[in-house]
């Protein structure tokens, strides 16, 4: 197990070194991060806790969103990047 960030990055870019759609794939730890931070903030200010399943949800849908942005809803192609994890 990776003991700091970068180290966790490293072996995510090791990782996808054969992943069809690099870009994609990096943002896959981002969208990660943001949804811990997100679940963080929304039970630390606001009381609220999700279950685990809404968090994973959430990655998931914050990962199509940003996709979407980038890709013009080439949908196609991020059920591929979800595929190869």
């Amino acid at each position: 197990m990776p003991r700091r960030v970068t180290e966790a990055l490293y072996s995510w870019e090791e990782a996808g070194a054969l992943a069809k759609d690099r870009t994609r794939w990096r943002i896959i730890p981002a969208s990660i991060w943001w949804a811990i931070w997100k679940e963080r903030n929304s039970k630390c200010f606001e009381g609220i806790e999700n279950s685990v399943q809404d968090v994973k949800l959430n990655c998931i849908l914050l990962l199509c969103f940003w996709c979407n942005q980038l890709y013009s809803n080439d949908t196609a192609s991020i059920v591929d990047v979800l595929d190869s994890i």
